[in-house]
């Protein structure tokens, strides 16, 4: 399948791109993947694509609230015209339409969205919700329980522009990381 992800608005880097093949060639039949923060399904639709076309059976859930960010103050994701009128979970869901048997959408926070799953049953996890250090350490905290072992717990935003609250929560809590520019990728 032809990648379409250029088409939805939003932020992917080349990193990212770079750390979802990798996890896609590693990946064995029947891993579960979990993606944190969506905002319009830009990476979410990239993702999809790279499971079908690698031909593994894997489930992939992504998690946000489709409410925007309100730490975001007044950048784009607070003016959006999607999350003012309220139809930002539909518009995300047009988005992905030819990927949308992939893609099982959750909507909760991502804290809530944790209790879902059982300790050591995840095999990759990307976190990109919210930015600010609280935020980050809760979903770190939350979410590095349901990783197996050796699977990854990943995210970006480590040279944020609006502040350091990723870098830290990141160098605090998994010190034994790498990072890739402004990707960061732990084993457990």
């Amino acid at each position: 399948m032809k990648h379409f992800y250029q088409n939805i608005s939003g932020m992917f880097t080349p990193e990212q791109k770079l750390c979802y093949k990798n996890q896609i060639r590693q990946a064995k039949e029947n891993y579960h993947f979990v993606e944190l923060g969506i905002w319009k399904g830009r990476s979410a639709s990239f993702m999809a694509v790279e499971i079908i076309n690698s031909g593994k059976k894997i489930k992939y859930d992504v998690i946000d609230t489709w409410l925007g960010t309100p730490s975001l103050g007044t950048k784009e994701y607070s003016r959006s015209p999607f999350v003012k009128n309220g139809t930002l979970y539909e518009h995300f869901l047009d988005n992905i339409k030819p990927v949308r048997h992939i893609i099982n959408p959750i909507r909760m926070t991502t804290v809530e969205a944790s209790k879902l799953y059982d300790n050591n049953s995840l095999d990759f996890v990307y976190i990109d919700a919210s930015h600010d250090y609280d935020s980050v350490k809760e979903d770190i905290k939350h979410w590095l329980p349901k990783i197996r072992e050796n699977g990854i717990l990943a995210g970006d935003d480590m040279e944020w522009h609006l502040g350091d609250g990723v870098k830290r929560a990141v160098n605090e809590l998994l010190p034994k990381h790498i990072q890739d520019r402004n990707t960061w990728l732990y084993r457990k």
